[in-house]
């Protein structure tokens, strides 16, 4: 059986798709820019969920994060790569998918060298349950205030993943 390596879309800096590459290669001290995705889960009681990255993490191991983040295959939709994602790594199944910062995009060097360089929309979407992680993703979660996760954040910015500090200063309070 051969084994399915995931792929990313390279993007020139318009966003226009200029080629792919396999996910395990393009994260280095080089990244080309590509495309990925930011999901902000929210529950039946308008709190968000934060996650722990995992500490096998490539980048940025360890740090609280979105709720979720990944990247669309050369042939997926961007819906269909959040659903996917969604279940492999929380374990969920969203609903009410809304994009809230289409034009989201961020370069950031982590401890490692590891370079992040993504066009990356974030979307915000509404989940029933509490997530069942995918150890590999996820060392731990947490429903709280939106509120309260802006001001942990612009309190403690090094204990929060760079991309999720900046979406929140976009945002502001959801």
């Amino acid at each position: 059986m051969v084994a399915h390596t995931e792929q990313v879309v390279l993007v020139a800096e318009d966003g226009t798709p200029i080629g792919t590459a396999d996910k395990a290669t393009v994260h280095t001290a080089e990244t080309p820019l590509h495309l990925a995705f930011s999901c902000h889960l929210y529950g039946p009681d308008g709190r968000v969920l934060v996650t722990r990255r995992a500490l096998a993490k490539l980048t940025w191991p360890g740090v609280w994060t979105n709720s979720f983040c990944g990247h669309p295959g050369p042939d997926e939709s961007m819906d269909e790569a959040i659903a996917r994602r969604a279940l492999v790594e929380l374990g969920v199944t969203i609903s009410d998918l809304e994009l809230v910062l289409p034009d989201f995009r961020y370069r950031a060097v982590d401890a490692s060298g590891t370079v992040e360089n993504e066009i990356c929309p974030v979307y915000r979407a509404v989940v029933a349950n509490d997530p069942a992680p995918n150890a590999d993703e996820v060392s731990e979660w947490q429903w709280i205030q939106p509120h309260d996760l802006l001001v942990a954040a612009a309190s403690a910015p090094f204990a929060f993943s760079p991309w999720l500090v900046w979406q929140l200063e976009q945002l502001g309070v959801e």
